[in-house]
């Protein structure tokens, strides 16, 4: 029986045992609690159960409520491609969202078919998870019609494909709104997914030389991940992907330079529940309204403000007129102190000195 053991780094191990061992097949962690404390468990409890919790202090309540919301986004992530109970998402002491106890769990009640979907989804797929599938599972990998999923698969057979196959990855697991697999496939490890790093995990050691694309993708992967999970409302996905200028990747959504009023009440009306997981939030979202209004031309910007003045939306509206008028006032300002000539200190002073009328010897 093959024994595949997971460590706490968010990384399988590739040892894998052929003979039958004495030992049942297990995940280190699998027999754990999927959560950590009491507190997590009557969180749980209350995320899961719908009871009423009307009774409960405001702050209780509040913390109740966007566990919720942050498990239903974990089952909508997973649930169109495998069975995924919200009652399999592991918490921590601090009530939140586990994702390494979420593993383990998942790792004890799916199929290895299902679970190989599942590290898929999550940028944690390994050959030692590869391996424990049959052939009839691994051809049905590698003809899932989703991309994240084919190319997974097709990674743990030809490493030399990376290349050709990343950047269609990032995109399509940036739409999904699946972080895990977006920084898998970019290249970053987050501390809270417990993601792998594909490119090193997989091709780094391999020996063939990588295939390459005859026309080179964009390099500008993380800018492009977070402007299609922006476009898509996978707002989520943000918590996990550092903060970058976005004005590179623009001509990637809006090729004829123009933006919809739609972008505009995505980047400023988002939930704000989603700013109780991610405090930057709100201030990267207007930094972005702020760059497309200085990278749009004049007329597309007229043409914006005729949209917003027959809008029904004030808080819209006021947002980005204040955006612009605070432009307005950098730009006019720019101008003013770039029309001034230079001051000569030596002149400076001749002319107090001629002002005064001080001797000058």
């Amino acid at each position: 029986m093959a024994v595949v053991a997971y460590n706490h780094f968010g990384i399988w191990d590739e040892d894998i045992e052929t003979a039958e061992s004495a030992e049942p097949c297990y995940c280190n962690g699998c027999e754990e609690p999927v959560t950590s404390s009491l507190f997590a468990s009557c969180m749980r409890y209350f995320a899961l159960k719908g009871e009423e919790i009307s009774g409960l202090p405001k702050s209780m309540v509040q913390r109740i409520e966007s566990l919720k919301y942050d498990m239903e986004i974990v089952g909508k992530i997973h649930q169109e491609y495998i069975t995924f109970k919200l009652s399999w998402i592991g918490l921590g002491k601090d009530g939140n969202v586990d994702w390494l106890k979420t593993y383990a769990k998942c790792y004890r009640e799916m199929p290895p078919d299902d679970f190989f979907i599942f590290a898929a989804i999550n940028g944690i797929a390994t050959r030692a998870l590869w391996k424990r599938m049959d052939d009839l599972e691994k051809q049905h990998m590698l003809d899932a019609y989703d991309d994240v999923i084919r190319n997974t698969a097709l990674l743990m057979y030809y490493p030399s494909v990376f290349n050709v196959i990343q950047y269609r990855s990032i995109v399509v697991a940036a739409q999904h709104g699946w972080p895990g697999a977006v920084c898998a496939w970019i290249g970053l490890r987050n501390n809270t997914l417990n993601n792998i790093d594909y490119e090193e995990e997989l091709v780094a050691n391999f020996k063939t030389p990588l295939y390459q694309t005859f026309s080179s993708p964009p390099s500008n992967y993380l800018e492009n991940a977070i402007l299609l999970a922006i476009h898509n409302e996978q707002y989520h996905l943000l918590r996990y992907l550092p903060t970058v200028d976005l004005t590179d990747s623009f001509n990637l959504l809006f090729p004829d330079g123009h933006v919809s009023l739609n972008f505009f009440q995505q980047l400023i009306d988002f939930p704000v529940i989603e700013s109780l997981f991610n405090d930057k939030l709100s201030d990267y979202l207007k930094s972005v309204v702020r760059a497309l209004l200085i990278w749009m031309s004049l007329s597309e910007v007229q043409r914006l403000q005729r949209m917003l003045a027959g809008a029904g939306d004030i808080k819209i509206r006021n947002c980005i007129n204040q955006i612009l008028n605070d432009i307005n006032i950098i730009t006019r300002n720019t101008r003013m102190y770039a029309g001034l000539r230079p001051i000569n200190l030596i002149d400076a002073c001749d002319a107090v000195t001629a002002t005064l009328d001080i001797p000058t010897h």
